[in-house]
């Protein structure tokens, strides 16, 4: 029986995630499917080799995190993530930049567009895994700081209800006292 949960590097997350893995080269395709395996997943790992394959794929499945190279022969994966960073459906989905380029430029531009991290090629399963840990945490703090700011408006509604109730009974009572 295949574990339900995986602990990677003290963060537990489903080992049912579905993957889209965007590369043009199809042996970094294949070899992050086999990494992503011996880190012990088993959910779908969807395949792309160019935006246009990523479009597809995720207007017909559902992704649960993205690993997506910079340079791709129809455009670049910052443009998809920017599309995706758009849209309420895929806003908040961990997306990791992999690219060979180094250069803090690239880095700077990918942060202020909302990647979740980024990995530079060359890397190992440690490296690949580290990324993806970070990707999610890097989503969690912010569905954190998103449920602190619920909870406050809800105290501040709370309030404006107790107000209200207040109201109404003085209301009641004056309409009473007549």
């Amino acid at each position: 029986m295949k574990p339900q949960t995986l602990d990677l590097e003290g963060m537990i997350v489903a080992s049912q995630q579905n993957f889209l893995i965007i590369d043009d080269e199809g042996e970094i395709n294949e070899m992050i499917v086999d990494l992503l395996e011996m880190m012990g997943f088993n959910g779908t790992f969807y395949q792309a080799y160019s935006l246009e394959d990523a479009k597809r794929i995720l207007s017909q499945n559902k992704v649960d995190y993205i690993l997506s190279d910079w340079n791709l022969p129809d455009g670049q994966g910052i443009s998809l993530l920017k599309a995706i960073r758009k849209s309420p459906k895929f806003e908040n989905i961990p997306f990791l930049m992999i690219t060979g380029n180094n250069d803090v430029d690239s880095m700077v531009l990918s942060s202020k567009v909302g990647v979740s991290e980024y990995l530079t090629k060359p890397f190992d399963i440690d490296d690949l895994q580290n990324k993806l840990v970070e990707g999610w945490k890097y989503h969690l703090v912010k569905d954190e700081v998103f449920i602190k700011k619920l909870k406050e408006k809800i105290k501040v509604l709370e309030s404006k209800v107790q107000e209200l109730e207040k109201e109404n009974t003085a209301l009641k009572e004056r309409i009473g006292e007549n």
